[in-house]
C-alpha cells in the first residue's frame, strides 16, 4: 500500500490555470504498492540510492521505471539505507539548499525526463524513500516550472505531516530514554516537514534555477501546456 501520496492535480499555476488531474503524483517507495494504486501511472521516476532501490525494490507492474537518484551514496538525514548510522541529525534547512546547490545536474535530468514525457500514455510518479525530502524537493521544482506559488508548495510540502508526524511523534518518544530529549527531539525535527526547509530550497533556487540546470525556457512552455488546463 503507498504511503504519503497524492495527485498534484487542482493546484493554481501560472496564467490563472491550474494542474490537471492523473498527471503528477508524488509519493513513498513502491516496494508494497499494490497494482490497482498504480492504475493511472505509466512511469515511475525512483529519486533513491542505488543501495535503497536492492533493500526496498519498486513494485511497478510494467510501467516504465527510470533510476533517477538524487545522490548515489547514502546521506544522513534523508536516505534510508539499513547500514546508515542513525547517530548523525543534520539541520534539514541547510541540507535542503545543500542539495539544490550541489545536485543541479541531478535535477536536470529528472525535471527533463517529468518534461518529456507523453502524459497521453498516463501519470509520471515520482518518489524516494518517505515522500518527502528528495519528493518533496523535485515536487517544489516542479510545481516552479508550473508558475505554482511558494504557499501553494509549502502547503503540498506540509501535507507530509498528515503520514510523517504521528510516526515522528511515535519515534521520539522511543528514543527519550535512551538517548536524551535533545537528540530525540532532532531526530522528530528531521522526521517532519516544517516549512522553513522547503523555503530554504526555495531560496536556493533563485530565479535562474531552470537555466542553471540545463533547462530552457521552451521546455518549460511546452511542458506548461501538457499538464494545465
Amino acid at each position: 500500500m503507498l504511503k504519503n501520496v497524492r495527485d498534484l492535480g487542482g493546484t493554481a499555476a501560472a496564467d490563472g490555470r491550474r494542474v490537471k488531474y492523473g498527471m503528477l503524483i508524488r509519493s513513498s517507495n513502491l516496494s508494497e504498492a499494490e497494482p490497482a494504486e498504480l492504475s493511472s501511472v505509466s512511469a515511475v521516476i525512483d529519486l533513491r540510492t542505488p543501495e535503497e532501490r536492492e533493500e526496498a525494490p519498486d513494485m511497478t507492474f510494467g510501467r516504465e521505471y527510470l533510476p533517477l537518484p538524487i545522490f548515489e551514496g547514502a546521506m544522513p538525514g534523508i536516505s534510508r539505507e539499513k547500514a546508515s548510522s542513525p547517530m548523525f541529525v543534520p539541520d534539514m534547512a541547510e541540507l535542503y539548499a545543500g542539495i539544490i546547490n550541489e545536485c543541479g545536474a541531478a535535477f536536470g535530468k529528472i525535471l527533463g525526463a517529468v518534461m518529456a514525457h507523453d502524459y497521453k500514455k498516463g501519470a509520471v510518479l515520482w518518489h524516494c524513500t518517505e515522500g518527502k525530502d528528495r519528493g518533496g524537493i523535485t515536487a517544489a521544482l516542479i510545481l516552479s516550472a508550473l508558475g505554482v506559488g511558494r504557499e501553494e508548495i509549502v502547503a503540498d510540502y506540509m501535507k507530509t505531516n498528515l503520514v510523517n508526524l504521528p510516526k515522528a511523534e511515535k519515534v521520539r518518544e522511543q528514543l527519550r530514554a535512551p538517548y536524551g530529549e535533545e537528540f530525540a527531539e532532532r531526530v522528530f525535527r528531521a522526521m517532519i516537514a516544517d516549512e522553513s526547509y522547503i523555503l530554504s530550497a526555495l531560496d536556493a533556487m533563485g530565479g535562474d534555477y531552470f537555466a542553471r540546470i540545463g533547462i530552457g525556457e521552451d521546455e518549460i512552455s511546452s511542458f506548461r501546456e501538457k499538464v494545465l488546463e
